[in-house]
């Protein structure tokens, strides 16, 4: 009889088939090769980008906390200055609503179908600002940042960092530093 033969006569109970498979599966533990290791972890840094007039920028996902279209209901502050679009009801909480664009270029946005109101925190409150386009969310490779070498003399007070994605620059637009100025802050006339 030939060995296959006399295996197959011995498993005929099923302790003798469970046995055999644990052999099996220890034999095939010993000779296995291990998996291939990462050796690159990569580290990403999320991002919302977004375009005020022609200027494209990312800003932390981390420091975006809401995300809205513009509210159907805005109501004006008086005495504010232009950039001040007004405040909005978002689910009970008053919130703040500026023209970034108005702001640092001194040219209302155009609203349209891809603007869209990114809320953020002051420190003291919830703020928000009126971007023309946002483009979407990315993740982008933290190795990528680098300082930025040249930028718009409106933007520098927020923009420090870029990241270049698919051959495109973007400045990373610092909510917190915005957040900081003082012109900013002070919306009254």
């Amino acid at each position: 009889m030939s060995e296959q033969n006399l295996q197959m006569a011995v498993l005929d109970t099923p302790h003798a088939i469970v046995a055999l498979l644990a052999e099996l599966e220890t034999r095939s533990r010993n000779r296995a090769a291990g998996l291939p290791q990462q050796e690159l972890i990569q580290s990403f840094w999320e991002g919302v980008m977004f375009y005020v007039g022609d200027n494209r920028f990312v800003a932390p996902l981390s420091a975006v906390k809401e995300i809205l279209n513009y509210p159907s209901v805005l109501t004006p502050v008086p005495g504010t200055k232009p950039w001040m679009l007004g405040v909005a009801n978002v689910r009970g909480t008053l919130i703040p609503v500026i023209d970034l664009q108005l702001f640092l270029i001194g040219r209302k946005t155009r609203r349209g179908r891809r603007s869209r109101v990114l809320v953020f925190d002051l420190g003291d409150g919830y703020t928000s600002v009126l971007v023309g386009e946002m483009v979407g969310m990315r993740h982008f490779a933290r190795e990528t940042a680098r300082e930025m070498t040249t930028t718009n003399s409106k933007f520098e007070k927020y923009v420090k960092l870029e990241f270049d994605q698919d051959g495109m620059t973007w400045p990373v637009f610092s909510l917190s530093a915005l957040a900081e100025d003082p012109a900013f802050r002070i919306a009254a006339v």
